[in-house]
């Protein structure tokens, strides 16, 4: 469970990538702040609407069924839920993303392996490879693919043992190469 929850984390991070930062407001001592409720609910339907383009995002992968048997609508987790894959539409464009990424690659608990542009099957893709050591000591490879799509970027992120790559990198860069939007 702690590993699904840290791919959502990943999502977050990327959803934010590109947002502009906004200053904040001093307010002087003895005086009020002035803001329309309007404002208020148009940013927190705006952040709703994101969180749901992403969320329910209309990547369509193909995913070994006999592997990732747990089907939870946008990610496919394995039995034991030490490896799964879960698909992102994230709100930037691609080449956007991939300066963002480039720029900020490092993450708080994980080690940077390595990002990079590389070709599957002819599709451009962004990987980026982090490392993480999970609460039981074992390292775990965390996977990021990002791909074209237009003003979006398809996002394909994936966890899985380090012990196991040689298992499960093959069926991640198959679904990789299968993301289509709906």
């Amino acid at each position: 469970m702690k590993k699904f929850l840290t791919i959502i984390t990943i999502a977050i991070f990327i959803i934010s990538c590109g947002k502009e930062s906004k200053s904040k407001t001093e307010v002087l001592p003895g005086t009020d702040i002035l803001q329309s409720e309007k404002t208020q609910d148009r940013t927190q339907e705006e952040v709703d609407q994101v969180l749901e383009s992403v969320f329910n995002s209309q990547v369509n992968i193909e995913v070994d069924e006999t592997v990732f048997v747990i089907d939870n609508g946008t990610n496919r987790v394995t039995e034991d839920m030490s490896a799964g894959i879960m698909t992102m539409l994230a709100p930037q464009p691609y080449d956007q993303l991939k300066i963002q990424l480039e720029k900020e690659p490092k993450q708080e608990g994980y080690t940077l392996v390595g990002i990079e542009e590389i070709e599957i099957e002819g599709r451009l893709v962004l990987q980026q490879k982090s490392m993480m050591v999970d609460e039981v000591g074992d390292e775990m490879i965390m996977m990021m693919h990002a791909l074209p799509a237009g003003d979006k970027t398809m996002m394909i992120s994936s966890f899985y043992p380090k012990l196991e790559e040689s298992k499960y990198l093959p069926l991640i860069k198959k679904s990789v190469s299968s993301a289509t939007l709906e």
